[in-house]
């Protein structure tokens, strides 16, 4: 009876052992698959993450080169003012020792001295002038070409931006599909991009007084003004003006003109004190770029208070003023606009695999950093996003909440 029992139960280990490899063979399967969706999975999100940063560091690149041009466009223009002023400078010295030339000619060894070194002065400003005029035109033609360069920027970067994106997915799979856009996934890209930035031209009069005070701020000491002492003995001195005016014009060109003068000056009582008036002219000199700028001779703060301390010196000056008819073109530059909550500064990249019906999204947006530690500040503040430094950085960030509904809806729309 044993036996005869024992063999009825014969195979069912064999069903058991089936049953389980069977269940082991499809966990192993479920394994492997869910693997090879992740694995794909991860590799779809290291090319939407490309992507998006490549695309970043576009935009970065685009708001660096415009801060560039426009510090360009500044640095140009103080360079002519520098010429101008140089050559109004040298104008005065040179008038100032053909002046002392004539006073040495009691003294006949002095006089062929003097004589000798102001025809050497006469030469130099010849020559100064000559190069001056050549050296206006030249800025004067890099600022034309860095304002068309500010123009073609913002539509090279509207083409570039896309074919970036085609060629970084393709790269990495050719039967990949993408798509872009901003910040908050509802507008494609780079629709509200490109109101990023807001470009001018100094054709209009307030855009070309923003950019002049910009201007103004930005030249160094011996633009802004040279006036100092070359002798004071109590009663008595040498006094050294001069300074520079910039004429904008209507049509958006631009015309530098600078004053120098020095005189010999007395202390004599003024009211409460003592003043400075000039008694005898030494020297005096002249420049414009374009042409005299006539309404720059009221005030008393014109040309760094030349005309006020120096008065009939300074107007010698001017009356001789030379000018190059060289004149500053109008030009573009761009500016900022604060519409980063439209998601301006971001770009959202989609990748979708048709074959596992997979997809991945990744978000890069631009920002702007100036570490203290590394460019600090006279007034040690921090400093808002610009487009006059070049410090625009690309970084790649989580998805918003806003993204991923955006994404959410528009799966389900595709998808029927």
């Amino acid at each position: 009876m044993s036996v005869v029992w024992l063999r009825r139960q014969y195979g069912q280990t064999l069903v058991m052992v089936a049953v389980a490899v069977f269940l082991m063979a499809l966990m192993l399967m479920a394994t492997t698959r869910m693997g090879e969706h992740a694995r794909r999975q991860y590799y779809l999100q290291s090319v939407a993450d490309n992507a998006a940063h490549s695309t970043a560091v576009l935009m970065a690149r685009q708001l660096n080169l415009s801060a560039v041009l426009n510090r360009a466009l500044i640095g140009n223009q103080v360079a002519m003012a520098q010429w101008v002023g140089l050559a109004s400078w040298l104008a005065m010295l040179e008038q100032a020792v053909f002046n002392m030339s004539i006073v040495a000619g009691v003294v006949p060894v002095l006089n062929v001295v003097m004589r000798a070194i102001a025809k050497v002065m006469n030469t130099l400003q010849r020559t100064f002038d000559k190069t001056v005029k050549v050296l206006l035109g030249f800025h004067a033609g890099m600022i034309k070409a860095m304002s068309i360069a500010q123009v073609a920027l913002e539509k090279a970067m509207t083409v570039d931006s896309l074919v970036s994106i085609k060629d970084v997915v393709e790269a990495h799979d050719e039967e990949l599909d993408w798509e872009a856009f901003q910040g908050g996934g509802i507008a494609p890209f780079p629709t509200t991009w490109l109101m990023k930035t807001e470009l001018h031209s100094t054709r209009n009069r307030n855009d070309s007084n923003f950019f002049k005070r910009l201007v103004m701020e930005s030249r160094d000491p011996f633009t802004k003004g040279r006036r100092y002492m070359w002798g004071d003995i109590g009663v008595m001195g040498i006094r050294k003006e001069g300074g520079h005016e910039l004429q904008t014009l209507a049509n958006g060109s631009w015309n530098w003109n600078a004053v120098d003068s020095v005189a010999t000056v007395l202390k004599v009582p003024s009211g409460l004190g003592l003043k400075w008036i000039p008694v005898t002219p030494i020297g005096w000199g002249a420049r414009a770029a374009y042409r005299k700028y006539y309404g720059s001779t009221s005030g008393r703060h014109a040309y760094n208070e030349a005309f006020y301390q120096n008065g009939f010196v300074t107007r010698m000056g001017w009356a001789a003023m030379h000018s190059y008819q060289v004149l500053a073109p109008s030009f573009h530059y761009l500016t900022l606009r604060d519409n980063n909550n439209l998601g301006a500064n971001a770009v959202v990249v989609s990748i979708m695999d048709k074959d596992s019906d997979q997809f991945a999204n990744a978000r890069a947006e631009v920002h702007f950093s100036r570490p203290l530690d590394i460019f600090p500040r006279s007034d040690n503040n921090g400093e808002k996003a610009n487009l006059f430094n070049a410090l625009w950085e690309a970084r790649l960030v989580p998805l918003t909440t806003v993204d991923k509904v955006s994404i959410a809806v528009k799966q389900e729309l595709r998808d029927g």
